[in-house]
């Protein structure tokens, strides 16, 4: 198989698994809270640690938590073709970045659970996962082997990153926060599309390098 043809469909599945692990999210939250409300019991059981009683609704709450752990082995396992079928050694490193920052954000998420250390822990995981994933994907913005639409998506991704910052910043105001961060949150996932469709129809004569 080509290097562009595995850049094409590693990148079609990078889009894929956001919206597998994306909807899924949404989706395992509403079914959650619609058997929080019908199976008060069975909420209250696992609010308490004990098994209990699982409605359809929380059932199909299961089925979407585990979309979601798939849609990020997916993601993960693609961003890694992506940066093996780089052409040169500094886009692989720009990509690598990418593919580590990601990596640091989920940990920083699963450190957060951690009593006391674990806010330390998930700041410092936060600090160095965005600042890796906005020097990615800078670099590939400015990749001397991209083409136009290539570093277009990245510069599109390197933007939605910072919006994605701009509403965590943002939510901490009261009242209003919460709601703005939500309408940047919708317009930023749509945002990170497009960013990755446009490297996915931008893909270099991989087989060249630079």
């Amino acid at each position: 198989m080509q290097k562009n043809q595995v850049w094409t469909q590693s990148v079609g599945m990078i889009i894929n698994s956001i919206w597998i692990y994306t909807i899924a999210g949404i989706l395992g939250s509403i079914f959650g809270a619609i058997d929080g409300i019908l199976n008060p019991v069975g909420f209250l059981s696992a609010l308490a640690g004990e098994s209990g009683p699982t409605g359809a609704f929380g059932t199909l709450d299961i089925i979407c938590q585990i979309a979601v752990i798939a849609g990020y082995v997916l993601f993960f396992l693609n961003i890694k073709k992506f940066v093996d079928v780089q052409a040169n050694e500094s886009d692989q490193k720009a990509a690598k970045d990418i593919y580590i920052a990601y990596i640091l954000l989920i940990v920083a998420i699963v450190a957060d659970f951690i009593p006391i250390i674990g806010g330390i822990a998930w700041l410092v995981l936060v600090i160095i996962g965005y600042i890796k994933l906005l020097s990615g994907f800078k670099a590939l913005r400015d990749s001397a082997t991209y083409t136009e639409d290539a570093k277009s998506g990245a510069a599109v991704l390197y933007t939605s990153t910072i919006w994605i910052l701009v509403g965590a910043v943002v939510s901490i105001i009261p009242f209003v926060g919460g709601f703005i961060n939500a309408i940047i949150t919708l317009v930023v996932f749509f945002t990170i599309l497009r960013g990755w469709k446009k490297i996915q129809d931008g893909a270099p004569d991989c087989s060249q390098a630079a």
